[in-house]
């Protein structure tokens, strides 16, 4: 019998780079090892008033000690929130670019913050989201191995893919639009290198390489929640890489809401759902237009309403559903169709499923995602600007071919034989 041990886990504080690896820390713990988790608390005044990803920021620490995780609190940079209310209302290569300076904010301070976590815990690994390299720094204070955890392969390149973080089209190939965001891509690039090495040897440490967003980490394990089938044209990726499948969360008993949710399902007929996931979900009119095109048609409409919700409720019918979260991974094998925005955890659960998609996109691995599922023949993508009842209609009726939904279940076939959140922590424990 493996002895137990204690894991630590870093995350900026998002639910799209936490999801993972909390899924990861259920399943540690279910074998009998212990966790903790490291993130930013932003405990912030007037909790309601502030846009949504910093009102969800706020709720995740709560949400993971519920779980059974130890909550390790880092502190917030004073810059952090000005980085995190701009996001929602940037796209393309201007959004990572304030990502990149959100990621990096308080670099040297959450560093020591989490060696000081690894010493009084006596964790013997520490897991941490590819894009925080403070996990990494601290790791390395603290002389234990790191792990990094990739949701997908979208940073790294890909054969014909346009560069990361744009919104130009694969057909820009190319052009002088292409060249520019290539140039621009590599500037930033070389910016998050510099931070990291100048934290670095502020701290004392070597930096960890260049290179930093572009291919895998140089550290003692690199996990991929993901497989060579979700990742069309995926170059060869050097180093300590391990590809597991998607990580999802594990089933458990539902709470009264949850089980609320699936019980008011139909038995019978097409059932679509609709969600904007947890950061852009403040969208009343993308949400009409969504219900709208989905109801005509003739399905049932079941929707993941988050902050929209009291303005849709004039919505509510016999065939709409609303509700302000969902049961997701469980809803999902009870519905046919989705229509999602396109965030990491979403596609990796709907891929899971074998759930084709409609993909609106509105920045960031969004447009990654929805030009990936495309490529896979699982999804189809429509640009915001262009988004209407008439158009999501006739993408749903694209989905319904049964090639579309034959391709679906293939793939959740195939991404069953991989082990997702079980083979990333054996993965994680084989780690000395």
């Amino acid at each position: 019998m493996t002895a137990a041990r204690h894991i630590l886990l870093a995350a900026h504080p998002t639910v799209g780079h936490t999801n993972a690896l909390r899924a990861i820390g259920a399943e540690l713990r279910a074998r009998g090892h212990a966790t903790s988790f490291a993130i930013v608390h932003a405990r912030v005044p007037f909790r309601s008033l502030w846009p949504e990803p910093i009102r969800a920021a706020s709720h995740l620490p709560a949400a993971i000690a519920a779980e059974g995780a130890r909550v390790l609190g880092l502190s917030p940079s004073p810059a952090s929130l000005w980085h995190a209310a701009r996001l929602p209302s940037t796209t393309g290569q201007a959004e990572l670019e304030i990502a990149l300076a959100l990621f990096t904010s308080g670099l040297r301070a959450q560093s020591r913050e989490i060696a000081a976590h690894v010493e009084r815990t006596g964790a013997s690994v520490v897991v941490g989201d590819y894009l925080m390299p403070a996990a990494l720094l601290g790791a390395r204070l603290a002389k234990r191995p790191f792990v990094a955890l990739y949701h997908s392969a979208l940073p790294f390149p890909a054969d014909g893919a346009p560069p990361f973080g744009t919104v130009l089209p694969e057909s820009a190939r190319g052009t002088d639009a292409w060249r520019e965001a290539e140039a621009r891509l590599a500037r930033m690039s070389e910016g998050f290198d510099a931070r990291v090495a100048a934290a670095a040897r502020e701290l004392g440490l070597r930096a960890p390489g260049t290179q930093l967003l572009s291919r895998p980490l140089p550290v003692e394990l690199n996990l991929l929640a993901t497989t060579p089938e979700l990742e069309p044209g995926l170059s060869p990726l050097e180093g300590n890489v391990r590809m597991t499948g998607p990580c999802l969360p594990m089933r458990g008993a539902l709470d009264s809401p949850g089980r609320a949710v699936l019980d008011a399902l139909p038995r019978n007929g097409r059932v679509v759902y609709v969600s904007l996931g947890t950061v852009f979900n403040d969208r009343p009119a993308v949400y009409r237009a969504l219900i709208s095109g989905a109801a005509s048609t003739g399905a049932q409409v079941v929707v993941s309403a988050g902050a929209s919700l009291d303005a849709l409720a004039d919505l509510r019918s016999p065939t709409v559903q609303l509700h302000r979260r969902v049961p997701q991974v469980e809803l999902l094998d009870r519905v046919d169709l989705v229509v999602t925005h396109g965030g990491n955890n979403t596609v990796q659960e709907c891929l899971a499923a074998g759930r084709p998609m409609v993909v609106i996109p509105f920045g960031g691995d969004q447009l990654a995602n929805a030009r990936r599922v495309e490529r896979l023949g699982v999804g189809v993508c429509i640009d915001a600007r262009g988004l209407s009842p008439d158009a999501l209609r006739d993408a749903l009726a694209a989905l319904s071919e049964q090639a579309v939904v034959a391709r679906a279940r293939e793939l959740a076939r195939a991404l069953a034989n991989y082990g997702g959140t079980r083979a990333a922590a054996d993965a994680v424990l084989s780690v000395r």
